[in-house]
């Protein structure tokens, strides 16, 4: 009798069936220091991701007002860019309200 959990198969894209490849982790990992080029600092990663975030929105913006204006025909390319500027905006108050529980959480510890 075959388990109920087997492994499903995937089928390619010749119509075939693929075999189940099983991953694998390499333990093997190294740490180095950051060097000067490759050094972030927090700030500047979350400026660039607020950034790519207002870009976002932006451009779902744009595509709206082009859809509404009759410059763009595609209903499909404004719902995928409302739908994506979305996810980024309920992503980032996330992130906003999870940093400022830690901050508080910080303030409130004693030493």
């Amino acid at each position: 009798m075959q388990s109920p959990f087997a492994p499903i198969q995937g089928l390619t894209g010749t119509g075939g069936i693929s075999p189940v490849v099983t991953p694998t982790i390499s333990t093997s990992i190294t740490a180095s220091p950051p060097s000067a080029e490759n050094a972030r600092s927090f700030s500047n990663m979350l400026g660039d991701a607020l950034s790519n975030v207002n870009t976002t929105m932006k451009a779902a913006s744009a595509t709206t007002d082009g859809l509404l204006g009759g410059t763009m025909e595609n209903l499909h390319e404004m719902s995928i860019a409302g739908a994506k500027s979305e996810v980024m905006l309920h992503l980032t108050t996330q992130i906003a309200s999870k940093l400022a529980s830690a901050t508080t959480t910080l303030f409130q510890m004693q030493l």
